[in-house]
């Protein structure tokens, strides 16, 4: 169920829905043809603004990096498109995605992602299990044990 601020229920067709570039969300084949448009992209821009070593050619196997490039994708659609009324109109989005969007992801990337254990052919990517969720059930537990005695 869904909810407005004054807790009057919503109809679920009005509902907000994930955007075709929600990863955890997309089935096999929106998945893939997202993977082709990606990837597509990323090699386009890589070669367009000469990304090199920032973006090696094994990005996509680094999760978050993925994720990153495809919000900056989702932000490059954005910032480039227009309604066709106004496509000969000058426009300050594409300035602005070079410097809120681009420009810092670039600088992000390295940050998130350990690129300089990446060569030629030799990806130094390697997942690690994350466990953020130790002791939560205990947690909860403890929550529900608290509501039970009137708390």
């Amino acid at each position: 169920m869904i909810f407005d601020d004054e807790g009057i229920q919503q109809d679920s067709a009005d509902a907000p829905v994930p955007c075709r570039y929600a990863w955890a969300e997309l089935d096999a084949a929106e998945k893939a043809e997202l993977w082709t448009e990606l990837a597509s992209w990323v090699d386009w821009l890589r070669h367009r603004y000469q990304l090199g070593s920032r973006v090696p050619p094994c990005w996509w196997r680094h999760e978050a990096v993925v994720e990153e490039l495809t919000a900056l994708m989702a932000a490059h659609t954005a910032a480039y498109s227009c309604p066709p009324e106004e496509a000969q109109l000058p426009r300050e989005d594409p300035t602005a995605w070079h410097t809120q969007w681009f420009w810092p992801t670039v600088e992000r990337l390295t940050r998130i992602s350990d690129f300089t254990s990446c060569r030629p052919g030799d990806c130094g990517y390697r997942r690690h299990k994350q466990s953020t969720l130790d002791g939560l059930d205990d947690l909860i537990a403890t929550y529900i044990a608290r509501a039970g005695g009137g708390l």
